[in-house]
């Protein structure tokens, strides 16, 4: 666009200038804008507009030019819009979240909206926004345009400011720092996030998406690197990548044209059946289950908290009985056969929640083999007939397999621990949180499967927090088979 603005300014009388070229985008057009100005203000009807006037008519004449610029080619939009690869696709799913964030300054999404069958009956299919604020719509979503927006109609609701110069960008970034932006801040935060159409290179959105981050460790956003001449080399791709998570909670995907195309149509369905067979045909798994294991007090549902985007099934589906608050080594043995029994009839129902999962990542607090945790070494087989018998229902004669999943297990310093646990008022020695620790790790030995182990001492619940993330998300899906080791301890000799 802005070498399209050069050419529209240099066929302008008197308006000459050096090359731009070593110039950054923004500076250019500052420059652009600056030379423009000097046009208008030269012009022999310009002292007749009243002083307190003038700015409104440059500004005016400038969003002329820049929309002159913008849709230079375009003879008819529409039609742009419906020979588009994706389009369709994208307003598809547009219709199915509140807020469409987009950077661009034309009109094309809203013109597909309104095109789309999905569009509800008696609504033009948007709502377009732009500057710091905007309120979200019940029956349409929102096309929010932080930079500005430019349609196609001259007559259509435009945005007054165009953020496009180094002037109006370096604003922008000032303002988002001193919480202008806090709502689109707030919703990277809250909402994990497609990123489509566009590079990570404008400032002010890195801008936001880093404080997104910060305020919200647990959001992860994802991100189309579009790749129409081929995907860079594996290394570039892996540096890249990191890059952009460590930075802003992003993981990136490398497509061409088609395959965001198929993406798009995939997260779009909404015909079950169809969704389905489309991962049958494939022979891809449509989900993808992870446990978050660890001793008490290490840091489990506090890292949980912050996760958005998975289904999360919490630590117990029930009101928590009392007892299990005490140590383990200080219940009697009817205390103990009471908490047993509660325990492990959470363990079954948690572990029917992970059978009935649908597609997507599912997270749950605790594992369902953390029970040997708090049992002597001489009493595990005891412990695995228990939980076969009640976790697993084999009691019932039809007995029930432990869900598979990637296990991710927290460690962490027993006199931090212990620390905790006194700040909560709950008991529990620091030898006794160590010897705790240590047997959770043996039990979860990686011979049986994938076990990802994070140590937390030395860091706050953020940087846990981005861990688990990067063993979800960066790091090859593989699981651990709770039911071999489950019946590992119950063939064991006694």
């Amino acid at each position: 666009m802005i070498a399209r603005v050069t050419r529209e300014i240099e066929t302008l009388a008197s308006v000459k200038g050096p090359d731009l070229g070593g110039e950054t985008a923004p500076m250019q057009a500052q420059i652009l804008q600056s030379r423009f100005r000097k046009f208008v203000e030269s012009g022999t009807d310009f002292p007749t507009v009243a002083v307190n006037q003038r700015d409104g008519v440059i500004a005016t004449k400038w969003r002329k030019l820049l929309r002159d610029s913008l849709y230079q080619t375009i003879a008819d939009p529409d039609a742009v819009v419906n020979a588009h690869p994706y389009f369709k696709e994208l307003a598809a799913l547009a219709f199915t979240v509140p807020v469409v964030v987009t950077y661009n300054f034309d009109d094309f999404l809203e013109r597909a909206l309104v095109q789309s069958p999905r569009r509800p009956h008696g609504t033009i299919g948007y709502y377009s926004a732009w500057g710091p604020h905007f309120v979200v719509q019940q029956d349409r979503p929102v096309v929010y345009h932080p930079n500005g927006y430019i349609p196609f109609q001259a007559i259509d609701r435009y945005s007054e400011e165009v953020i496009l110069t180094e002037e109006a960008l370096s604003n922008q970034i000032i303002d988002a720092a001193r919480g202008s932006f806090a709502l689109l801040v707030e919703y990277f935060s809250k909402s994990p996030c497609l990123f489509i159409g566009f590079s990570l290179t404008d400032p002010g959105m890195r801008s936001m998406l880093r404080q997104a981050a910060r305020a919200s460790s647990g959001t992860i956003h994802y991100y189309i690197r579009y790749c129409g001449s081929g995907a860079p080399p594996p290394a570039e791709q892996e540096e890249a990548s990191q890059a952009n998570f460590d930075l802003f909670n992003i993981v990136t995907l490398y497509l061409d044209g088609d395959e965001i195309k198929a993406l798009l149509e995939l997260l779009s369905m909404d015909d079950e059946d169809t969704f389905n067979d489309v991962f049958v045909r494939a022979g891809a798994p449509q989900r993808y289950l992870y446990y978050i294991a660890g001793v008490v007090s290490v840091g489990k549902t506090s890292v949980i908290s912050r996760l958005q985007g998975p289904e999360i099934v919490d630590e117990w589906l029930r009101p928590r009985n009392p007892l299990i608050a005490k140590p383990s080594d200080e219940l009697d043995d009817s205390e103990r056969k009471r908490v047993d029994e509660w325990i492990l009839e959470q363990v079954r129902l948690k572990n029917g929640r992970f059978a009935r999962a649908g597609g997507g990542l599912h997270v749950m607090d605790r594992a369902p083999l953390d029970a040997f945790a708090f049992t002597l070494p001489n009493e595990y087989r005891d412990k695995a007939e228990s939980i076969y018998e009640t976790a697993c229902a084999g009691k019932s004669g039809s007995p029930q397999s432990l869900q598979k999943g990637h296990l991710i297990v927290l460690k962490g310093d027993p006199r931090v621990l212990q620390t905790r646990q006194i700040w909560r008022g709950r008991g529990g020695k620091e030898s006794y949180l160590e010897e705790q620790q240590n047997a959770l790790v043996a039990v979860y030995d990686d011979a049986f499967g994938k076990v990802t182990f994070i140590e937390t001492a030395g860091q706050d619940i953020e940087s846990v927090t981005k861990q688990v993330l990067h063993a979800i998300h960066r790091e090859p899906y593989a699981e651990f088979d709770f039911d071999k080791r489950l019946e590992f301890f119950r063939s064991a000799v006694s």
